[in-house]
């Protein structure tokens, strides 16, 4: 219907805004402030369920504080996502709630700006660390979950701005051309993070759903997915693999995959030695240095885990909980 500035505003107007249709009982389809806040559905809601508007009536009234209350819940998703709206104000009882011509389009802009935040909360990092000190010389893996306390709360965590990050390193050991190169492959895979959206962001860095930071591209055959957490299904699909840039070492290679089942988030890393660099003739020859020893890997390979909650100043945490970490496969 018609809606212009200087309009009284009406009852099937107001839960448009509100809730989705005319009638108030919801429309996670259509630009509205209880989607955003409430429940919503997949990549919409932070899960705000006991402090959603309600519908006016048909034929009735809205009151000032029915219309303050919207305006409020508006303006808290805004500053939630770091979103600029209109500057709407507040009414008392008696004064006229005219409609607003920019109403709709502050609706539109958090609507599509959904999965921002402007800022995150504290990280947790209790048990998210994996490693190993054993002497390896093909593969070794480890999985890691984010264990939440239901598949609606990891969704309005990272619809609210949530993280989990990986970072990965290789320290210690025997002093070799092998050894540095998986040290070298560790730092290149940087800092990973699974983020909500493949295109948000999050206290100021932008999130392309699967993100690297810091490292670097890695050589020939890596690449790194754009897969966010509501892309993951329950079986493993890859984030990203990166391998080796030096010379014989550029066939090994780390890959990180991840899958979401009932709430627990499940992320596998397997670092896998496929170079080609046992030396000739084949051990066991009675030489010092030993051969062999070119296919071991030793010192301490470590993936580090950290969760990073959205932030609570305007959306409750309670909402998504606090998940814990753990490893299900040692390295």
């Amino acid at each position: 219907m018609a809606y212009s500035t200087g309009d009284t505003i009406l009852d099937d107007e107001y839960n448009i805004f509100a809730t989705g249709n005319a009638a108030g009982s919801g429309d996670n389809a259509v630009a509205n402030l209880n989607t955003l806040w409430g429940t919503g559905t997949t990549d919409y809601g932070y899960g705000e369920t006991g402090s959603v508007i309600s519908a006016v009536s048909a034929g009735g009234s809205i009151t000032a504080t029915q219309w303050d209350t919207l305006v409020n819940r508006m303006e808290a998703i805004a500053a939630h996502q770091g979103a600029s709206v209109s500057a709407v104000s507040t009414i008392s009882a008696g004064d006229t709630i005219a409609a607003l011509a920019a109403l709709q389009t502050d609706v539109d802009t958090i609507w599509a700006g959904r999965l921002n935040a402007a800022a995150s909360g504290t990280p947790i990092t209790a048990s998210g660390s994996s490693a190993t000190s054993a002497t390896w010389t093909t593969a070794i893996a480890t999985t890691q979950r984010v264990a939440f306390a239901s598949a609606a709360a990891a969704r309005y965590w990272f619809n609210a701005g949530g993280l989990v990050t990986w970072t990965y390193s290789r320290t210690g050991g025997t002093a070799s051309d092998k050894n540095s190169e998986w040290a070298d492959l560790a730092t290149n895979m940087g800092t990973i993070t699974l983020s909500g959206s493949n295109s948000h962001t999050v206290a100021g860095t932008a999130y392309t759903g699967t993100t690297q930071t810091g490292g670097y591209a890695g050589g020939a055959g890596s690449s790194k997915s754009t897969l966010d957490f509501h892309a993951l299904t329950g079986s493993n699909q890859q984030l990203i693999i990166k391998y080796a840039d030096t010379a014989p070492y550029t066939a090994n290679y780390i890959t990180v995959q991840a899958l979401f089942t009932g709430a627990n988030l499940d992320v596998t890393t397997t670092f896998t030695d496929a170079a080609a660099d046992t030396g000739n003739p084949a051990f066991p020859l009675v030489v010092e240095p030993n051969p062999q020893s070119l296919d071991n890997v030793d010192g301490t390979m470590t993936v580090t885990m950290t969760a990073i909650p959205p932030s609570s100043t305007y959306a409750t945490s309670a909402n998504w909980g606090t998940p814990t970490l753990s490893t299900t496969e040692a390295l």
